[in-house]
């Protein structure tokens, strides 16, 4: 049975607390990862992740009155202009945040000697993308959905059973 540790992505991106959202999310691009543990003197205080951010994003849609019924495609375009620029707005009011203040401060975290499968049923239960893996405490990896996938995939039998009464059912 394999292993978190044989599939798990090493060495891991952090950020800490006091990062400013828009930092944070230039690294997880910069380094092509969608989350990242927050650390804190050597502690994982949270999880940020692309979905922190989307989460904080709050726009107001403007609705624009057509006095011209003839120039709709005209009027489209400007709602749809304004919705971008309130986007971009909003965007950059969250990148001024702290990364404490939208990160997702309940971690789940896996030991590197558990298996594929009790990682996955921790990832379904707990309804998160990635967990955090530590080896006597310490943090030395991340397993992913991506990471499942590949070992999965590398997997001899190409499965991983989980039984039925270990898994929540789906609402």
């Amino acid at each position: 049975m394999r292993r978190v540790r044989d599939v798990m992505s090493s060495p891991v991106v952090t950020v800490t607390p006091d990062t400013l959202v828009k930092d944070a999310a230039a690294l997880l691009a910069e380094k092509n990862v969608s989350g990242a543990p927050v650390m804190e003197g050597g502690d994982i205080v949270g999880v940020f992740s692309e979905v922190d951010v989307l989460r904080s994003l709050k726009t107001t849609k403007k609705n624009l009155r057509l006095v011209f019924p003839s120039v709709s495609s005209i009027g489209i375009a400007f709602q749809e202009e304004l919705v971008q620029r309130e986007l971009l707005e909003a965007y950059e009011e969250i990148g001024e945040k702290l990364v404490s203040e939208v990160m997702s401060k309940q971690v789940h975290t896996v030991d590197d000697d558990i298996t594929l499968k009790d990682a996955v049923v921790v990832m379904v239960k707990a309804d998160v993308n990635r967990l955090p893996v530590l080896k006597a405490g310490e943090l030395i990896g991340i397993i992913t959905r991506g990471d499942v996938i590949k070992g999965l995939a590398n997997n001899s039998n190409g499965r991983v059973e989980v039984a039925a009464d270990t898994v929540p059912p789906v609402e």
